[in-house]
């Protein structure tokens, strides 16, 4: 059978060029790929600059940054527009990245840091922005498709970069390395199409809002390192409260941050935002735990952990690329399909991960990572496209913004689960085969919880492209039928 023209990704780049598909994949790959190098850098700055107790921080920081940029950056969209939005969060970041790489002491590295992670969160958050302003509708699963390619292989190459820094004693030239990407990636963004929507009057910023996020998401990430459990636990609650209450305010809000009732059953949208947290969170004890435990309990060296870590990546990758041609008649059974691999990879891990061998783990890492690459541009399809037209770069930017949070989420649980099956009091083999099953048992009525909204999401007969009680204005049906709203763009 022939693939249609249009459904090609060289349709794509015939269509608009490479340089818009550029941009966009620049900016993940400076957000993904820095992510997971400053792991392999920061032992060595911590030999020269200290701090050691506050490495976990450098990371911590970073997240925190980033999921605040990345619930902010659909409001930030409206008041700046695409094009200024993505120069000024390159600046912020390239800031950032020279901060870390001068830092004298540690707290100018936590700093620079947190700046990064500013930048680089509303750098990907706009990336799907602009997926879905600078290309129209049917483009969309290909272009979320490459995104996630781009995210898959700075998994595999950022660590790599790391590691020849520090090997060669020039941590610091990681940093400006990024620096310099993000000084070019600023002038690239400065030749994206002007948009009209930075010249809409916005409200100020909900400061209030945000600084009760970044107090939730603080809560959160401290529980996951929290060394006695009972006080985790109630970290992550008050984490989770927090959230809520800033969900709670922001729907009564004028100036949201994101989508109306964003988790609600009852909009075509709620189940999506469920299916992203939901999953997001389920699939990351195998990210934070599991090159530990293959360590551990089956004597795998890092290299191989990090190996069969990076197969659930490169799964991800090659599965949204093979995917991204499927047609909207196909989209319900791979959303479907691929959100109860995800659950079936979580069961692999329940059962294989305690008693092995090694191998055995790697048709579930594969399995897990398929799944999501199966669904996951599909599922953000249908959130954008079921969202009121104002509404649009909300539900954008928020689709990253809650998948980090999920991993947020569920990090924290780990932790706290890890923790009290006895990891806090050292990691041997009785305490490792312990942690080994609960890490992954107890995510899976929530990978349950995601499966039954993917289902929900494509139920038959649901509005999948007109919110409840709205008419879909001229707009809407320009972006369904290929073409991108003129006011958009200029």
């Amino acid at each position: 059978m022939t693939v249609p023209d249009e459904a090609k990704f060289s349709a794509v780049v015939a269509e608009h060029g490479w340089h818009r598909v550029g941009v966009l994949c620049l900016a993940v790959w400076l957000h993904a790929a820095d992510s997971l190098l400053a792991a392999t850098v920061m032992p060595s700055a911590v030999a020269e600059i200290g701090g050691l107790a506050f490495i976990y921080w450098t990371i911590a920081l970073y997240e925190l940054g980033s999921i605040v940029a990345g619930f902010v950056t659909g409001l930030m969209s409206i008041k700046l527009g695409l094009r200024a939005g993505m120069t000024g969060a390159a600046v912020v970041y390239a800031v950032g990245c020279v901060a870390s790489a001068a830092a004298p002491d540690m707290v100018v590295m936590l700093v620079g840091r947190t700046l990064q992670g500013l930048g680089g969160g509303w750098l990907v958050a706009l990336a799907h922005v602009a997926a879905t302003h600078l290309f129209p509708e049917r483009h969309w699963p290909k272009i979320i498709a490459l995104i996630s390619a781009v995210w898959g292989g700075s998994a595999l190459i950022g660590p790599l970069i790391g590691g020849a820094f520090a090997t060669a004693g020039l941590w610091r030239g990681a940093f400006v390395a990024f620096a310099l990407q993000a000084v070019a990636f600023a002038v690239l963004a400065l030749t994206l199409p002007r948009d009209k929507a930075g010249h809409i009057q916005a409200d100020p910023l909900p400061w209030r809002r945000l600084a009760l996020l970044a107090g939730a998401v603080l809560a959160v990430l401290a529980a996951g390192v929290w060394p006695e459990p009972w006080s985790a636990a109630g970290l992550l609650a008050a984490g989770a409260v927090l959230l809520m209450l800033v969900l709670r305010l922001d729907g009564r809000a004028r100036s949201r941050l994101l989508p109306p009732a964003p988790f609600s059953p009852r909009t075509p949208w709620g189940p999506g935002f469920v299916t992203v947290l939901a999953l997001s969170a389920a699939t990351i004890s195998f990210t934070v735990y599991g090159p530990l435990l293959m360590e551990v309990l089956f004597g795998a060296t890092p290299l191989v952990a990090g190996l069969v870590l990076a197969l659930e990546s490169v799964s991800w990758s090659l599965t949204a690329i093979l995917f991204a041609r499927a047609g909207t008649q196909a989209e319900p059974r791979l959303i479907r399909l691929g959100t109860l691999l995800v659950a079936f990879g979580v069961v692999g891990f329940v059962l294989v991960m305690p008693h092995g061998p090694l191998v055995a783990l790697l048709p579930w890492a594969i399995l897990q990572g398929a799944g999501c690459g199966m669904a996951w541009a599909f599922i953000m399809r249908r959130i954008v496209a079921s969202v009121a037209t104002e509404d649009r770069e909300r539900a954008s930017s928020a689709v990253p913004a809650m998948q980090m949070m999920g991993y947020a989420l569920g990090a924290a649980l780990a932790g706290i689960v890890a923790n009290m099956a006895g990891l806090a009091e050292g990691v041997d083999a009785t305490a490792a085969k312990r942690a080994a099953f609960w890490v992954f048992a107890v995510f899976l009525p929530i990978a349950i919880i995601g499966v039954r909204a993917a289902s929900r999401l494509v139920a038959p007969g649901r509005s999948e492209g007109q919110p409840p009680g709205r008419p879909r204005d001229a707009s809407d049906q320009a972006v369904s039928s290929g073409r991108a709203p003129s006011r958009r763009m200029t």
